[in-house]
Protein backbone atom coordinates (compact mmCIF):
# COMPACT_ATOMS: atom_id res chain seq x y z
CA UNK A 1 0.00 0.00 0.00
CA UNK A 2 0.82 3.23 -0.45
CA UNK A 3 0.30 5.61 2.73
CA UNK A 4 0.12 9.27 3.46
CA UNK A 5 1.65 10.53 6.75
CA UNK A 6 0.44 13.74 8.04
CA UNK A 7 3.20 15.06 10.29
CA UNK A 8 5.60 12.74 9.33
CA UNK A 9 8.68 14.38 10.76
CA UNK A 10 6.82 14.74 14.31
CA UNK A 11 7.76 12.30 17.45
CA UNK A 12 4.58 9.90 16.58
CA UNK A 13 4.97 10.59 12.66
CA UNK A 14 8.61 9.17 12.39
CA UNK A 15 7.91 6.35 14.18
CA UNK A 16 5.18 5.73 11.94
CA UNK A 17 6.52 6.43 8.87
CA UNK A 18 9.21 3.62 9.94
CA UNK A 19 6.58 1.36 10.93
CA UNK A 20 4.87 0.85 8.02
CA UNK A 21 8.48 0.94 5.76
CA UNK A 22 9.03 -2.04 7.93
CA UNK A 23 5.83 -3.55 7.04
CA UNK A 24 6.47 -2.97 3.70
CA UNK A 25 4.68 -0.27 2.47
CA UNK A 26 5.85 2.68 0.90
CA UNK A 27 5.00 6.07 2.51
CA UNK A 28 4.13 9.63 1.32
CA UNK A 29 5.40 11.99 4.19
CA UNK A 30 3.76 15.04 4.42
CA UNK A 31 4.81 17.60 6.65
CA UNK A 32 4.94 21.23 7.28
CA UNK A 33 8.68 21.40 8.92
CA UNK A 34 9.57 20.48 5.17
CA UNK A 35 8.05 23.99 3.46
CA UNK A 36 5.33 25.85 2.55
CA UNK A 37 4.60 23.18 0.01
CA UNK A 38 3.89 20.96 2.70
CA UNK A 39 1.76 22.69 5.00
CA UNK A 40 -1.72 21.59 5.35
CA UNK A 41 -3.37 24.85 5.95
CA UNK A 42 -2.78 25.92 2.65
CA UNK A 43 -5.27 25.62 -0.06
CA UNK A 44 -4.77 22.88 -2.36
CA UNK A 45 -1.57 21.34 -0.17
CA UNK A 46 -3.65 18.16 0.46
CA UNK A 47 -5.51 17.85 -2.72
CA UNK A 48 -1.42 17.40 -4.42
CA UNK A 49 -0.21 14.90 -1.43
CA UNK A 50 -3.40 12.71 -1.49
CA UNK A 51 -2.91 11.96 -5.17
CA UNK A 52 -2.12 7.86 -5.92
CA UNK A 53 -2.62 7.04 -2.06
CA UNK A 54 -4.59 4.34 -0.80
CA UNK A 55 -4.74 5.10 3.00
CA UNK A 56 -3.83 8.41 4.91
CA UNK A 57 -2.67 8.55 8.94
CA UNK A 58 -3.42 12.46 9.78
CA UNK A 59 -0.98 12.93 12.48
CA UNK A 60 -0.63 16.68 11.87
CA UNK A 61 -2.04 19.27 14.40
CA UNK A 62 -0.29 21.24 17.72
CA UNK A 63 0.66 18.97 20.13
CA UNK A 64 0.99 21.93 23.21
CA UNK A 65 -2.31 22.43 25.94
CA UNK A 66 -0.65 25.23 27.30
CA UNK A 67 1.17 26.57 24.03
CA UNK A 68 -3.21 26.27 23.02
CA UNK A 69 -3.69 28.44 25.74
CA UNK A 70 -1.09 30.90 24.77
CA UNK A 71 -2.13 30.88 21.06
CA UNK A 72 -5.16 29.67 20.70
CA UNK A 73 -5.54 30.87 16.75
CA UNK A 74 -2.31 29.12 15.99
CA UNK A 75 -3.89 26.07 17.40
CA UNK A 76 -6.94 26.17 15.69
CA UNK A 77 -5.04 26.93 12.34
CA UNK A 78 -2.57 24.24 12.66
CA UNK A 79 -4.96 21.53 14.03
CA UNK A 80 -8.67 22.34 12.43
CA UNK A 81 -7.73 24.06 9.32
CA UNK A 82 -5.42 21.20 8.28
CA UNK A 83 -7.43 18.29 9.50
CA UNK A 84 -9.90 20.16 7.59
CA UNK A 85 -8.56 20.36 4.43
CA UNK A 86 -7.11 16.50 4.43
CA UNK A 87 -10.57 15.28 5.24
CA UNK A 88 -11.87 17.43 2.64
CA UNK A 89 -8.75 15.85 -0.11
CA UNK A 90 -9.66 12.33 1.16
CA UNK A 91 -13.89 12.76 0.28
CA UNK A 92 -12.96 13.44 -3.48
CA UNK A 93 -10.23 11.04 -3.31
CA UNK A 94 -12.22 8.22 -2.00
CA UNK A 95 -9.58 7.64 0.85
CA UNK A 96 -9.52 5.91 3.62
CA UNK A 97 -8.27 7.98 6.99
CA UNK A 98 -6.62 7.35 9.91
CA UNK A 99 -7.41 10.75 12.11
CA UNK A 100 -5.31 10.80 14.91
CA UNK A 101 -6.81 13.50 17.65
CA UNK A 102 -6.86 13.06 21.30
CA UNK A 103 -7.73 11.78 24.97
CA UNK A 104 -8.27 16.08 25.40
CA UNK A 105 -11.18 15.86 22.57
CA UNK A 106 -12.99 14.12 25.05
CA UNK A 107 -12.29 15.58 28.67
CA UNK A 108 -9.85 18.72 27.42
CA UNK A 109 -11.05 22.00 29.03
CA UNK A 110 -8.53 24.15 26.82
CA UNK A 111 -8.07 25.29 23.31
CA UNK A 112 -6.33 22.14 22.20
CA UNK A 113 -9.16 19.97 23.67
CA UNK A 114 -11.65 21.88 22.08
CA UNK A 115 -9.81 21.94 18.13
CA UNK A 116 -9.37 18.20 18.79
CA UNK A 117 -13.22 18.05 19.56
CA UNK A 118 -13.88 20.10 16.45
CA UNK A 119 -11.92 17.60 14.38
CA UNK A 120 -14.02 15.07 15.73
CA UNK A 121 -17.38 16.68 14.77
CA UNK A 122 -16.20 17.47 11.34
CA UNK A 123 -14.57 14.20 10.86
CA UNK A 124 -17.60 12.46 11.71
CA UNK A 125 -20.18 15.06 9.56
CA UNK A 126 -17.81 14.23 6.70
CA UNK A 127 -18.58 10.29 7.76
CA UNK A 128 -22.47 10.61 7.73
CA UNK A 129 -22.74 13.11 4.23
CA UNK A 130 -20.11 11.63 2.30
CA UNK A 131 -19.40 7.74 3.37
CA UNK A 132 -15.72 8.89 4.48
CA UNK A 133 -13.91 5.87 5.37
CA UNK A 134 -13.09 7.48 8.75
CA UNK A 135 -11.54 5.68 12.46
CA UNK A 136 -10.71 8.28 14.76
CA UNK A 137 -7.86 7.36 17.20
CA UNK A 138 -7.74 9.12 20.82
CA UNK A 139 -4.18 8.39 22.36
CA UNK A 140 -3.27 9.76 25.73
CA UNK A 141 0.22 9.52 27.08
CA UNK A 142 2.97 8.27 24.19
CA UNK A 143 6.28 8.36 24.98
CA UNK A 144 9.59 6.75 23.85
CA UNK A 145 12.58 7.49 21.36
CA UNK A 146 12.92 10.75 19.89
CA UNK A 147 10.06 12.57 21.89
CA UNK A 148 11.66 16.38 23.07
CA UNK A 149 10.08 17.26 25.92
CA UNK A 150 9.51 20.44 27.18
CA UNK A 151 7.76 22.28 30.31
CA UNK A 152 4.81 22.71 27.36
CA UNK A 153 4.27 18.98 25.89
CA UNK A 154 5.56 15.54 26.13
CA UNK A 155 6.22 15.33 29.92
CA UNK A 156 7.68 12.16 30.83
CA UNK A 157 10.70 12.93 27.98
CA UNK A 158 10.61 16.42 29.92
CA UNK A 159 10.49 14.95 33.21
CA UNK A 160 13.69 12.96 32.49
CA UNK A 161 15.31 15.96 31.15
CA UNK A 162 14.49 17.88 33.92
CA UNK A 163 16.21 15.45 36.33
CA UNK A 164 19.10 15.75 34.64
CA UNK A 165 19.52 18.81 33.90
CA UNK A 166 18.05 19.86 36.99
CA UNK A 167 15.46 21.63 36.35
CA UNK A 168 12.23 22.68 38.49
CA UNK A 169 9.15 20.57 37.40
CA UNK A 170 5.74 22.23 38.30
CA UNK A 171 2.93 19.77 38.92
CA UNK A 172 -0.45 20.85 38.36
CA UNK A 173 -3.02 19.14 40.47
CA UNK A 174 -2.55 16.85 43.88
CA UNK A 175 0.25 14.84 41.86
CA UNK A 176 -2.78 11.76 41.98
CA UNK A 177 -3.42 12.12 38.50
CA UNK A 178 -3.23 8.59 36.68
CA UNK A 179 -2.11 8.05 33.28
CA UNK A 180 -1.75 5.01 31.38
CA UNK A 181 1.79 5.12 29.54
CA UNK A 182 1.76 3.80 25.51
CA UNK A 183 5.11 3.21 23.91
CA UNK A 184 5.68 5.56 20.56
CA UNK A 185 6.21 1.73 18.48
CA UNK A 186 3.46 0.44 19.95
CA UNK A 187 1.34 3.17 18.88
CA UNK A 188 2.78 3.46 15.28
CA UNK A 189 2.00 -0.45 14.94
CA UNK A 190 -1.44 0.12 15.85
CA UNK A 191 -1.57 2.64 12.60
CA UNK A 192 -0.03 -0.01 10.58
CA UNK A 193 -2.63 -2.24 11.31
CA UNK A 194 -5.51 -0.33 11.06
CA UNK A 195 -4.36 0.44 7.59
CA UNK A 196 -3.82 -2.75 6.46
CA UNK A 197 -7.58 -3.97 8.45
CA UNK A 198 -9.06 -0.95 8.26
CA UNK A 199 -12.56 -2.70 8.04
CA UNK A 200 -11.93 -3.41 11.57
CA UNK A 201 -11.81 -0.23 12.62
CA UNK A 202 -13.70 1.65 10.60
CA UNK A 203 -16.56 3.80 11.69
CA UNK A 204 -15.16 4.24 15.29
CA UNK A 205 -13.92 6.36 17.78
CA UNK A 206 -10.26 4.39 19.81
CA UNK A 207 -9.50 5.56 23.02
CA UNK A 208 -5.56 4.08 22.85
CA UNK A 209 -3.18 3.88 25.98
CA UNK A 210 -1.05 1.57 27.81
CA UNK A 211 -3.69 0.00 29.57
CA UNK A 212 -3.69 -0.43 33.76
CA UNK A 213 -0.67 -2.18 34.13
CA UNK A 214 1.11 0.53 32.66
CA UNK A 215 -0.63 3.53 34.82
CA UNK A 216 1.54 5.74 36.65
CA UNK A 217 0.97 8.90 38.94
CA UNK A 218 3.92 11.18 40.13
CA UNK A 219 2.69 10.98 43.51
Amino acid sequence: MRVLVTGSMGFIGSHTVEALRDRGHTVAGCDKKAGANRDLTIPGVAAHVMGGVDAVVHLAATCSTPGSVTDPLGTFRDTVISAVNVLDAARLADVPVVLVTSVKARDGMTPYGAAKRMVELWAEEYRNAYHLPLAIVRPGTVYGPGQEGSPDSGWIAWFLKAQQERHPVVISGDGSQTRDLLHVIDMARLFSHMVEDFRRYRGQTWDVGGGVKNAVTVE
